[in-house]
């Protein structure tokens, strides 16, 4: 009995009342059965006891009871369905929190598009390929006038960022407005794109509008002119692409995530992405629920229009009896850190122990905020005039309107500190429209921890715990990223040593210093059972142990991607655990992963995916 929830002590005491007084208790007008319930296996509930029940009860959307199978069993009626696990491992749905790119168009300033429609990302081995592939596009695929919007791998943001200008872009493109991005934040326009810009209303002395000594625009753009041409210029998909694409696409990937046993996305993605998931919602094709953090400030260059007219539309949510499936839980600013495989590099307190021009000239990386590689200037060295042009005050925007952040992008150590700083001068502001957030704020990708970083947390801890929540990059670590262009493999290594990758993705270190984290999931092809063996075992893909220190305990693991990363979105009290009240979002296993030798946990298949009580997957269907 020690399972035994509340909830069925009050069940049995309102029965045993109706029987006391003559009344039938079966009658459907005073006890209603389970829907759902499943007995004989090992419930993982991943409360703060981390207790292993036998079984559960769902009613509702939400978990009835959790205790021994005899105790269950009595909530089941004529129409209950039963499971009957077989010693079966359950544990609650995982969420996943860099679900950005979960639906088409969850990224949409930096996606490709010309000829009416959004395209894939061009390609080529070599800068000589990419410029014929422009040149091709814009002479024979582009509409007369279009925009043209080239994204490019990342890897080539070194060398074309550090020599393209304008100049090159209108050889390769001289009759339609175009813009080149190899990278986010960061982008080369034509002489075209940029007199659009102006035409269209973008302050021709915005800090992120870069000009050359003489003070002509050099065709370099920085974050929130991107983010102009992005959201301002940009044309909305066709609805052909919508129907044909994006809808098919975005039920394709939801049901990837549910056969891996991912109940919930989260992440910051843009009005295409909310327009996609209505429909879905709406045409009952949603499968797992999906909270965005919506991009509404994302390298917004006007972000005072933007939230006078949008107002605070937190935690407004597309609703079921399943709960809330489609939920705002904040909005987003742009990264300030990059990748470690691309020109911005991380931004980091300690310097690299070697560079690797193509990889990032700067030897603590660059600023995205600031547009630190073309203007030379970090956050910490903006005016206060300089500083309005950049995300830095869309975070502080955001705060007063009462928004939390998620998808700010902190790989590095520097970003890191950045971040928590930010955070801090935001809750100082003199005018909060919203005395209080109704959710943290939520900072995605970091890798990088230094002794810095902790002591600037514990000096800062009594503000900061209850308002940052991190998300940490553990695939990172584990799997190094290859700049496969350009001929380099393990860029961690190449660029901070054997020292750097150890220090990567500390989470040993984070649990011991009370910060509050949990480890980000992706796509569904990186199945949460893997994220658990690599915590466990810190095994890289090469089969080298990185930081056996930092290894977390299979229940910490498993926390992490479940209760922590409800934490994360500031949903503890809805989700992440199997405990009656909360919606019933769980997974089933096809053996105890509590037992079985943790180099194979990953290879344990999910049989059945509930999303409030509903089946999301189930093998053989």
């Amino acid at each position: 009995m020690r399972f035994l929830t509340k909830t069925i002590f009050t069940l049995l005491s309102i029965n045993l009342m109706f029987v006391t007084f003559g009344v039938n208790a079966q009658s459907p007008l005073i006890m209603k059965y389970a829907d759902i319930i499943l007995i004989n296996g090992k419930v993982i509930t991943a409360d703060n006891d981390f207790s292993i029940a036998e079984a559960v009860a769902i009613r509702d959307g939400k978990f009835l009871a959790v205790g021994d199978s005899n105790d269950i069993l009595p909530l089941a009626g004529p129409n209950t369905r039963r499971i009957d696990l077989q010693g079966k491992s359950v544990t609650p749905g995982f969420i996943y929190s860099d679900g950005d790119n979960a639906i088409p168009g969850g990224d949409l300033v930096k996606e490709s598009q010309w000829g009416g429609t959004i395209q894939g990302r061009i390609g080529g081995e070599t800068i000589e390929q990419v410029e014929q592939t422009i040149t091709y596009i814009a002479e024979n695929e582009a509409l007369e006038g279009e925009i043209i919007f080239l994204k490019v791998s990342d890897q080539w943001a070194g060398p074309m960022l550090e020599t393209w200008d304008k100049s090159r872009l209108d050889e390769l493109s001289p009759q339609n407005p175009t813009m080149l991005l190899p990278d986010c934040c960061h982008a080369i326009a034509n002489s075209k794109l940029l007199e659009v810009m102006v035409d269209e209303g973008f302050p021709q002395n915005h800090f992120h509008l870069i000009k050359d000594a003489s003070g002509e625009s050099t065709g370099q753009l920085g974050a929130n002119a991107v983010g102009f041409v992005g959201r301002e210029l940009r044309p909305f998909p066709p609805p052909e692409w919508i129907e044909e694409f994006g809808i098919n696409a975005a039920k394709a990937e939801m049901q990837e995530y549910a056969a891996a046993g991912i109940t919930t996305a989260t992440g910051h993605m843009t009005g295409l992405t909310v327009l996609v998931l209505n429909r879905l919602f709406k045409s009952g094709d949603l499968r797992i629920r999906v909270h965005p953090g919506l991009d509404l400030m994302r390298q917004n260059a006007f972000p005072e229009r933007t939230l006078a007219r949008v107002g605070n539309i937190m935690d407004f949510a597309l609703v079921d009896e399943r709960g809330p499936m489609v939920q705002i839980v904040g909005t987003a600013v742009g990264p300030h850190t990059g990748a470690p495989d691309a020109a911005i590099s991380l931004m980091t307190i300690e310097p690299k122990t070697n560079i690797i021009p193509e990889l990032g000239r700067n030897p603590n990386g660059y600023d995205r905020w600031s547009a630190e590689m073309f203007t030379g200037k970090g956050t910490q060295d903006l005016t206060l005039e300089e500083l309005k042009d950049t995300e830095y005050y869309n975070l502080m925007l955001a705060r007063q309107y009462g928004y939390n952040v998620n998808g700010v992008h902190n790989m590095g150590s520097g970003g890191i500190q950045l971040s928590m700083q930010a955070i801090i001068d935001a809750e100082n502001l003199p005018v909060k429209y919203v005395p209080e957030l109704s959710r943290a704020q939520a900072l995605d990708h970091n890798i990088d921890w230094v002794p810095e970083n902790y002591e600037f947390y514990k000096q800062n801890e009594a503000m900061l715990k209850d308002k940052i929540r991190f998300g940490v990059s553990l695939g990172s670590a584990m799997r190094q990223r290859d700049a496969d262009i350009l001929g380099y493999e393990d860029v961690i290594e190449l660029q901070y040593g054997w020292e750097g990758v150890e220090r990567m993705a500390p989470l040993k270190s984070l649990v011991d210093n009370n910060i509050p984290f949990h480890i980000e999931g992706t796509d569904p092809r990186n199945k949460p059972m893997k994220i658990v063996k690599d915590a466990v075992t810190r095994i890289d893909r090469k089969g080298r142990v990185v930081a056996a220190h930092e290894a977390l305990t299979r229940e910490q693991a498993i926390l992490a991607i479940t209760r922590w990363a409800a934490r994360f979105m500031s949903a503890e009290d809805e989700l992440g655990t199997i405990e009656a009240g909360k919606w019933a979002d769980l997974v089933v296993f096809d053996g105890d992963i509590m037992g079985a030798p943790i180099e194979e946990i990953d290879l344990i298949p999910t049989v059945l995916t509930l999303v409030g009580g509903r089946v999301a997957y189930e093998a053989g269907q």
